[in-house]
């Protein structure tokens, strides 16, 4: 075997050899974005929030989805899925956050239900005064 062969094919070998450490790599680290600080007000006469005044209503704001739980109670919880980050969408019918990249599932509580996810989602703490929600970390 000449030089130039034998270079061709080890370094062939040695970029195929990082390819399933790559790909587990990458499916299994989280790369969530949950806000840190929270800390935000919202509204409940403003057209925009007007999801939240009844039960299973939900709103994005601020990278933290919030959700009417039942008359007067609230809970929020980061909007990134805990697998690759992206954006959980709320399903009022089963009271799940779906996460539409890998299939994850998570409880109205942020708690992992199925799929991929590795952990909970980040919960904040609600307050309601008057007309007002109160959004913190």
């Amino acid at each position: 075997m000449e030089r130039k062969e034998f270079l061709k094919k080890s370094l062939a070998l040695c970029g195929l050899s990082l390819i399933p450490a790559a790909v587990i790599e990458s499916c299994s680290k989280s790369s969530s974005t949950a806000p840190t600080n929270v800390n935000f007000t919202l509204d409940l006469t403003v057209a925009a929030n007007n999801a939240l005044n009844s039960v299973g209503g939900s709103l994005n704001a601020n990278g933290v989805i919030v959700i009417c739980t039942g008359p007067s109670a609230y809970t929020a919880l980061s909007a990134s899925c805990t697998h690759e980050g992206c954006t959980v969408n709320y399903d009022k019918a089963s009271t799940h956050l779906i996460c539409p990249c890998h299939g994850g599932v998570f409880s109205n509580t942020g708690a992992v239900v199925s799929g991929p996810p590795p952990s909970a989602l980040t919960k904040y703490t609600v307050t309601k005064s008057g007309n007002v929600l109160t959004v913190k970390s």
